[in-house]
């Protein structure tokens, strides 16, 4: 009787699906092995908290915000239980239902009675967000500022991918460090912009910064905030 000299083997593992884990972070949703970066994770928490935070201070029902700013009661819900992490294009739509901005959410220096606002950075330093497939850094997000600066590094080259022309309460300064940049305006061809050049706009004209090369750019942009917390600052000035 001959023994078998066959040897079984085990078929090596296939590596976890890059569709699943691609999805998991546009969805910003933990699926499966992939976890969220710990900072990430506070940071989404965060804005969830103040998100509700808010929105029950306005006497506000999930109903009521959704009917508000179009954003379907569930993905509200998920956003403020930290489950998911909203495109700039449905906080964008949150924040105008709210009747509060972008420094509204993220800052967290507040003003005391008489106290004068002061703010100062180092090379590097502020908070990064990603904003409409851009990195931007909050490089002052002081509650008693009118103005909140940023950094950004536009790489996104078409209208989709940031999710179309958004307006906004407010004036805006933008100013090209780097690169090209084709600013989108709702009514007018795209304005191609290079290091140098700058614009400077009505925040409610619908809007949105592209990349004019595949190089990217690097812009810096001032946003004159016209309501939400500004008026922490309007307490401590003299009046009329």
């Amino acid at each position: 009787m001959k023994s078998s000299n066959r040897i079984t083997t085990q078929a090596p593992k296939r590596p976890a699906s890059k569709t699943v884990r691609t999805r998991a972070i546009a969805d910003g949703v933990e699926v499966g092995a992939w976890r969220r970066p710990d900072a990430d994770k506070t940071m989404s928490q965060e804005l969830g908290l103040r998100i509700r935070a808010i929105r029950e201070s306005r006497g506000l029902s999930l109903g009521q915000l959704s009917e508000i700013s179009g954003v379907p009661g569930a993905t509200l819900s998920r956003i403020e239980n930290s489950k998911m992490s909203p495109t700039f294009g449905v906080l964008s739509r949150v924040m105008m239902g709210l009747d509060i901005d972008w420094t509204d959410l993220v800052s967290t220096s507040h003003l005391q009675p008489g106290e004068r606002m002061m703010s100062f950075a180092e090379a590097d330093e502020g908070q990064v967000e990603r904003v409409r497939e851009s990195d931007a850094r909050i490089m002052h997000s002081h509650d008693g500022s009118r103005l909140l600066p940023l950094m950004v590094t536009v790489r996104a080259r078409s209208l989709d991918e940031v999710g179309g022309l958004i307006g906004h309460r407010g004036e805006e300064f933008c100013y090209v460090l780097s690169g090209t940049l084709a600013l989108h305006m709702e009514g007018a061809p795209p304005r191609i912009l290079r290091a140098g050049a700058s614009a400077l706009f009505d925040s409610a004209t619908p809007h949105a910064y592209l990349a004019g090369a595949a190089s990217g750019a690097r812009i810096m942009i001032v946003v004159l905030r016209a309501y939400g917390s500004a008026r922490n600052a309007e307490s401590s000035e003299p009046q009329a």
